[in-house]
């Protein structure tokens, strides 16, 4: 017997079929939530969130049929390298959209992206590779250091931008992974400490707007005319639309909704498609991260287990986040619904993520053997 690499036909179709199946699910309900808002939305949102799960499907299967291992031992620095330099120049170049600096506009084209949204990739890429050189000394404090280092960069440069959200899923994603890679849980529990005791301090430094969000996002009848005017119209979305919801083209407090397309697109969907759409989507992002994990525990490498492992961190922390801001149980801070919420930059970067786990799936096939 020996072994033979993969055919082009083999590596063409080594994306994994459920997990491919769990987000197009998903897109499809959004497609469709879009389809139904369209006279609200505009014909622009459905069109793009179309067009960017058809490229993001292609991204999936361009992905699954490269070997991942080659890409993390090769291109693990320059692609840090290159994602601090594109952060630093969104900073310097970029634009606002509401209060974040964290857009730019990609030249001779007329399109923007959110960088931040694409270097999630990288960065749980960057951040896997080494972690797994680390495992046997990683509750060391000069390794700890060295590693607080390769995230704070990153981190730093999201939260300059002024994308709380964001930053936040970041800091969420490394905790996770830290702690998958065996950091002692000492640390976590100093670190939790030291938030504690530093809040009071970080609270005089947020802009006054950041403050009352804080606030009111947990008691959103305090300013039901402003800062909670938004969640209290989720909340009615959702409770409105019932058990089988309003209809494809049915529903009316979502078109009073302030970005019902994107951050508060549950919402818009509960009351399209009720209980049965809502608790629909919160299956199919359950299954897609259960076969997440799944995948983690056959990968070939280390880093391939840490980058599932983050990817499946990602999705359960802007899930948590999102319904958490639809159901008035935590702030609106913008992070959006994966593959759900309608946005370019979000879809496509959410496939192109997901993409590293078919990757990593494939890895396991990466030869077979000739009897």
């Amino acid at each position: 017997m020996k072994l033979v690499k993969r055919s082009l036909k083999q590596r063409v179709f080594s994306f994994d079929p459920f997990l491919l199946a769990c987000t197009l699910g998903l897109s499809l309900i959004s497609i469709l939530a879009l389809l139904g808002g369209k006279e609200e939305f505009g014909t622009h949102a459905l069109f793009m969130q179309t067009a960017m799960t058809v490229l993001g499907v292609g991204m999936v299967i361009f992905l699954a049929s490269l070997d991942y291992e080659d890409i993390v031992e090769k291109y693990c620095v320059p692609a840090y390298l290159g994602s601090v330099a594109l952060l630093a120049l969104t900073l310097i170049f970029g634009f606002s959209i509401g209060s974040n600096r964290s857009w730019i506009e990609i030249p001779f084209t007329g399109f923007s992206i959110q960088p931040s949204e694409f270097v999630k990739a990288v960065y749980i890429m960057t951040f896997a590779k080494p972690l797994s050189m680390v495992k046997d000394t990683i509750n060391k404090p000069r390794t700890l250091l060295a590693l607080a280092a390769h995230a704070g960069i990153i981190i730093g440069l999201v939260l300059l931008s002024g994308d709380l959200g964001v930053a936040l899923v970041y800091m969420g994603i490394t905790a996770v992974m830290l702690f998958c890679a065996g950091l002692d849980l000492r640390y976590f529990l100093t670190a939790i400490l030291l938030v504690a005791f530093a809040f009071p301090f970080i609270w005089t430094f947020l802009e006054t707007y950041q403050q009352q969000r804080i606030l009111i996002g947990f008691n959103p009848d305090l300013d039901p005319a402003g800062y909670g005017k938004q969640p209290i119209l989720g909340r009615k979305a959702i409770i409105n639309g019932g058990f089988f919801g309003k209809g494809l083209f049915g529903g009316h407090y979502y078109n009073s909704l302030p970005v019902a397309e994107s951050d508060f697109m549950f919402a818009t969907l509960a009351e399209k498609f009720g209980f049965v759409g809502g608790f629909l989507t919160i299956a199919l992002l359950f299954l897609l991260v259960a076969r997440i994990l799944w995948i983690a525990r056959g990968a070939r490498k280390d880093y391939g287990k840490l980058i599932c492992v983050g990817v499946a961190a990602m999705i359960v922390l802007q899930t948590f986040i999102n319904l958490g801001m639809c159901l008035v149980l935590l702030p609106v801070i913008g992070v959006t619904l994966p593959f759900v919420s309608a946005g370019g930059s979000s879809v496509l970067a959410t496939y192109l993520i997901v993409g590293m786990v078919h990757s990593v799936r494939a890895g396991k096939n990466k030869y077979f053997l000739d009897t």
